[in-house]
């Protein structure tokens, strides 16, 4: 028997305004952003993509949002890496 371990997981911003994404198994991610009063930025966002297209972009005023995406499966190409990105506004 066998668990789910984590293959990667990275954080970024703190813990009023921020992102994180997790890889799950090399084959799924699970994205979260954030922003709270007091924070001093508008919103936050989180964007996965691969090879220049957008897989999945959320983006929250306040509070925290979250979504999967899962690796491509069949193509491990260089061009098929996903990618993830987060922002915020002022």
């Amino acid at each position: 028997m066998g668990g789910a371990g984590t293959a990667y997981a990275a954080t970024f911003g703190n813990n009023l305004n921020g992102a994180s994404s997790v890889e799950v198994l090399q084959v799924k991610y699970n994205g979260a952003a954030w922003n709270y009063a007091g924070s001093g930025y508008k919103n936050a966002w989180f964007k996965y993509s691969r090879n220049g297209k957008t897989l999945m972009y959320k983006t929250v005023n306040r509070g925290r949002v979250t979504g999967s995406v899962w690796d491509n499966l069949w193509d491990w190409s260089k061009s098929q890496t996903t990618k993830f990105n987060w922002g915020h506004s002022k």
